[in-house]
C-alpha cells in the first residue's frame, strides 16, 4: 500500500510557500517582507511556524526541501500559481522603487542651488 507524500506545497499556506521560494532563492528577511509588504517580524514568525509544520529544524532544511521537491518534480501546476504571485509582488516592488527614484530625483533637480 502507497502513502502519499506531501510536499511543502501541499502542507503550508500559500504565503508561508510564497516566503520559502523567496528565502531558497537567497533574499533575507527584510527584502522578503518588503517585498511582500509585510512586517520582518511577520516573516521572522512565518518562517518559524513553517519549519514546525513542515518538520524541518531549520530556514536553510526548508530551502533544501523546495529544491529538492522542485527538483524531483513533485509539484503539479500550483507552483506556477505562486511563482506568478511572487513575480507580480516583485514587479510591484520594483514600480514603488522607480516611482520613489523619479520623485526623489525630480526634487533634488528642482532644488534651489546655493
Amino acid at each position: 500500500m502507497g502513502s502519499k507524500l506531501f510536499t511543502l506545497l501541499d502542507i503550508l499556506s500559500s504565503q508561508q510557500f510564497q516566503i520559502i521560494i523567496l528565502l531558497a532563492s537567497g533574499l533575507d528577511t527584510y527584502q522578503i517582507a518588503d517585498l511582500l509588504e509585510t512586517s520582518e517580524p511577520n516573516v521572522r514568525r512565518l518562517i518559524c511556524a513553517s519549519s514546525d509544520r513542515a518538520g524541518c529544524r531549520s530556514p536553510q532544511e526548508l530551502s533544501a526541501r523546495l529544491i529538492f521537491e522542485y527538483q524531483n518534480r513533485l509539484y503539479d501546476n500550483r507552483l506556477r500559481k505562486e511563482l506568478a504571485d511572487v513575480q507580480r509582488a516583485a514587479k510591484e516592488l520594483l514600480a514603488r522603487s522607480l516611482d520613489e527614484y523619479q520623485s526623489f530625483r525630480g526634487q533634488r533637480m528642482r532644488a534651489p542651488f546655493a
